[in-house]
């Protein structure tokens, strides 16, 4: 086993690991890929892997986490990491900062009881009067701080926590780095790393929200239940639900089934995500369908290939993000969404259409209307064609039309 991989696998004993000449090492943090990493010969790291109790450890006031917080300065002697006012400095901008989402975790833990799928990795601090080691925590500060606030919230009485959930959080497993200051400074920058920077393999959005939908489709579950048990908010279920859902809508489709990719879940999620594109869509919470059949058509349309005149053209729809938050304004306005279903037209004429100051009038509809039969007629080839019995009488009525309209104009 690789230094690394065996540093966050470590289930027993202290252990001792050589490094070799520079060698890629693939590494398995928490059982995800990483990125390979290239580790230079050195001395001798050594790590075990040890029980302790959340008091005993101590939450990285400098956690790289916090260097682009409005508020946060640096605490530049480590011998104040301790101290109480750091200390709650530390957990006020863990449990207070949105990105953190420190309350998801905090429920999955609740709900599950504390799970080391990924581990707490601390380096030694001090020793106590009373001779308590004390560590700080280098990877896993979340973890750290959603336990320690757990077991006080369930010290005061704000939360019940079950026996079985409190002993998983009472003492918890932790892996300890051994050896040299300055060996141990460079591992804890080489994970961090690893960690961070190279990032580990996340499931895309279609595999996550999948297991979502499984999860929720238990016998019992809700979205409450299921948001708890993975630390998501209820509303992000239920978004990932019915995005799920509406793709299944269009790989059940006849007509665009083959167009129906799993990397075509983002332009759903998106979707779902805006109100007017949802509303315009006729979404059913209770189906979960888009129940508007032109609209839905539309939307299948713009996300599939198309082929006019022997020529193939790509989706007039490529980028969920910018695309569909784009479109809610365009299904606002009667006269973009025409554009937006011209076959000719591009998605950008669309979107210059819905910003095009046009006073939603009867006269505007009728000049818009006239505007879009002239361009037809100017086809090339129109007035060669041999017109059928049918087409004949569509002419004859546009003749009439026209008489009718001559009459508006003076001589």
């Amino acid at each position: 086993m690789c230094f690394l991989g065996a540093l966050i696998a470590a289930e027993a004993a202290p252990v001792s690991i050589r490094k070799g000449d520079f060698g890629v090492i693939l590494v398995r943090l928490a059982c995800k890929n990483l990125s390979a990493i290239r580790i230079p010969r050195q001395a001798i790291m050594e790590y075990e892997k040890v029980e302790v109790t959340p008091a005993q450890l101590l939450l990285d006031p400098n956690n790289y986490r916090f260097h682009d917080i409005r508020g946060y300065r640096e605490v530049k002697q480590k011998s104040r990491y301790q101290e109480p006012g750091v200390q709650e400095k530390a957990l006020s901008l863990l449990r207070d900062t949105t990105a953190f989402d420190l309350g998801a975790l905090r429920d999955s833990i609740r709900t599950n009881g504390y799970i080391p799928v990924e581990q707490i990795v601390v380096v030694p601090y001090d020793t106590t009067e009373d001779g308590t080691a004390r560590y700080l925590v280098i990877e896993g500060n979340r973890r750290a701080a959603s336990v320690k606030t757990l077991l006080l919230d369930n010290l005061s009485g704000a939360i019940d926590l079950t026996e079985d959930v409190k002993l998983s959080i009472e003492k918890v497993s932790v892996v300890l780095l051994k050896g040299a200051d300055t060996e141990i400074s460079s591992y804890q920058r080489t994970l961090m790393a690893i960690r961070h920077v190279a990032g580990i393999r996340e499931w895309g959005p279609y595999q996550q929200a999948k297991l979502v939908v499984e999860m929720f489709e238990e016998e019992g579950a809700s979205l409450g239940s299921v948001a708890q048990k993975i630390g998501i908010s209820s509303k992000e279920v239920a978004r990932r639900y019915r995005a799920s859902k509406a793709l299944r809508q269009m790989e059940d489709d006849e007509e665009f089934s083959e167009s129906a990719e799993p990397h075509l879940y983002s332009f759903f999620h998106e979707a779902v995500s805006q109100p007017k594109v949802r509303d315009w869509l006729g979404f059913n919470n209770d189906t979960y369908k888009a129940e508007n059949n032109e609209a839905r058509r539309l939307f299948f349309e713009l996300l599939s290939p198309t082929e006019i005149d022997g020529e193939k053209r790509p989706p007039k729809l490529t980028s969920a993000n910018q695309q569909v938050r784009q479109l809610k304004d365009i299904v606002s306005k009667e006269y973009a969404l025409e554009v937006l279903a011209d076959p000719e037209k591009t998605f950008d004429d669309a979107v210059q259409a819905s910003h095009a100051d046009i006073v939603e009038t009867d006269e505007g509809v009728v000049e818009r209307s006239i505007a879009s039969a002239i361009t037809s007629l100017k086809k090339p080839g129109l007035a060669y064609m041999e017109a059928g019995d049918n087409a004949k009488v569509l002419w004859a009525d546009l003749i009439s039309q026209i008489e009718k309209i001559k009459k508006i104009f003076p001589q």
